[in-house]
């Protein structure tokens, strides 16, 4: 990299410009940024050297000379992504444009043993050298996990839905060599639907898998809370003095909205659930769903009376409420004094992957955030 590029602050304004909006030509740019010409056209050529940035066309003529226009290498660099759950292990690999290069989902048990480290670190290696002959170009690898963290993102605070030990990180660090860090699962999936449906306003992600968690994300920014506790939807009360919890307290969400209150029904098979359900010829499984959405509906209408915002159902129950989100609205819609329009119910655009790619979205944020100081 130029000397130039590597202490410029207006190169990194462009460069974020430029990954934030779209495709621009010399003239926007130095309009939008108050730069001048000459000095715009020295930074894009200094970004265009480096392979950060390239020549996307020409602009739509207006009776002039058609401006050249200019975008980001969404290839320069790269984050990997994992997910540790109870019953999966998942690795992503995304550039800077979140789109995935390749993935790894493993049906593998959770367990602190050697074994699943090893095979963890196998899998991770493999898919980088397949993918990256140059490792410099990968910024970091974050790990998704059902846990509440420490602010350093390597601290264990609070552990039940997987046995993880609270020395997780010293333990990885055998197996893992790339910068890595831990990220609260649904945090992370919350914080790949935001990025993927360019949301600018705030919204509600609530998580429905094993476990019920969620998110509250402004724009591109999560909100932890004081304690990083911040969105347990999960252990809201929902029916007082109910069904008992996990946590050890009765009448939680996540004793009703679990994916588990699905698939206790086809043994463990969330997809064969959704099979059965489609041919609407088990009135069993119907009417299961049925009393499912009415616990939902009494959760998502207590998010929006609170949040006023968005609401996304993710998770893996979220992965096939597509097809169902007629019939969901008009269940929460009942329930709203305020409104009569579902519309701000949402399901996911992240049918699987959502917290590995989540997860690896820190360390692309931190680099463009942080453009050109520290690469």
């Amino acid at each position: 990299m130029d000397e130039y590029l590597a202490k410029s602050k207006t190169s990194g304004d462009i460069y974020r410009l430029l990954y934030y909006g779209a495709s621009c030509s010399r003239q926007e740019i130095s309009q939008t940024l108050d730069i001048s010409l000459p000095t715009t056209t020295r930074c894009l050529n200094s970004l265009c050297n480096a392979g950060f940035v390239k020549s996307a066309g020409e602009s739509q003529s207006t009776g002039g000379r058609k401006a050249t226009l200019y975008e980001y290498v969404p290839q320069a660099r790269y984050a990997a992504g994992i997910d540790i759950t109870r019953n999966h292990l998942s690795i992503v690999l995304v550039d800077l444009g979140l789109n995935i290069l390749d993935t790894r989902r493993l049906r593998i048990p959770f367990e602190a043993s050697d074994q699943y480290f090893s095979t963890l670190a196998r899998e991770y290696e493999d898919m980088i050298s397949q993918n990256l002959p140059d490792r410099s170009c990968l910024l970091g690898t974050g790990i998704s996990v059902p846990v509440l963290l420490g602010d350093d993102h390597k601290t264990i605070n609070y552990a039940t839905v997987i046995p993880l030990p609270f020395n997780i990180y010293s333990i990885l660090s055998s197996y893992i060599h790339e910068p890595f860090l831990f990220f609260n699962d649904s945090n992370s999936a919350g914080l790949a639907e935001s990025w993927r449906g360019h949301y600018t306003s705030s919204l509600i992600y609530l998580s429905l898998s094993s476990s019920v968690g969620g998110a509250y994300i402004n724009g591109r920014t999560l909100y932890t809370g004081d304690h990083n506790r911040g969105c347990e939807f999960g252990h809201m009360a929902l029916i007082p003095h109910g069904k008992k919890c996990y946590c050890g307290s009765y009448g939680c969400l996540d004793a009703y909205c679990t994916a588990n209150a699905l698939t206790d029904f086809t043994d463990g098979n969330l997809k064969e659930f959704f099979d059965i359900l489609k041919t609407g010829n088990n009135q069993g499984i119907r009417n299961v769903f049925d009393s499912y959405l009415d616990y939902l509906a009494i959760a998502v209408n207590n998010l929006r009376m609170c949040f006023d915002c968005n609401i996304i159902l993710g998770g893996n129950v979220g992965a096939y409420m597509a097809d169902y989100l007629d019939l969901f609205r008009k269940k929460a819609i009942k329930l709203n004094p305020f409104e009569n329009d579902g519309s701000f119910i949402h399901a996911c655009h992240y049918r699987t992957e959502a917290s590995a790619v989540g997860a690896a979205i820190y360390y692309i944020d931190q680099f463009v955030k942080n453009f050109p100081y520290e690469m």
